[in-house]
């Protein structure tokens, strides 16, 4: 017997893994926050900048990682 209200599932390989998508939103969110509390002095501006692109390049890295991880697995 077959489900006939089974839904087809269809994989791409171009999807970013959720737990990753959920930790560079974690991280992004928590970073939003601390920088809305310092952003009253030029100076600390800088360094929220500087953070942002930090964390936005480490970010960056990890989801390529796990790509290239991902694509070796496949083989």
């Amino acid at each position: 017997m077959t489900d006939v209200h089974k839904k087809k599932e269809t994989k791409s390989a171009n999807t970013v893994n959720p737990l990753v998508a959920g930790i560079a939103g974690a991280v992004a969110g928590g970073m939003a926050v601390a920088a809305a509390v310092v952003m009253s002095d030029k100076k600390n501006q800088e360094k929220v900048k500087d953070a942002f692109i930090g964390a936005k390049e480490k970010v960056t890295g990890y989801i390529d990682t796990i790509k290239t991880q991902k694509n070796k697995g496949k083989g």
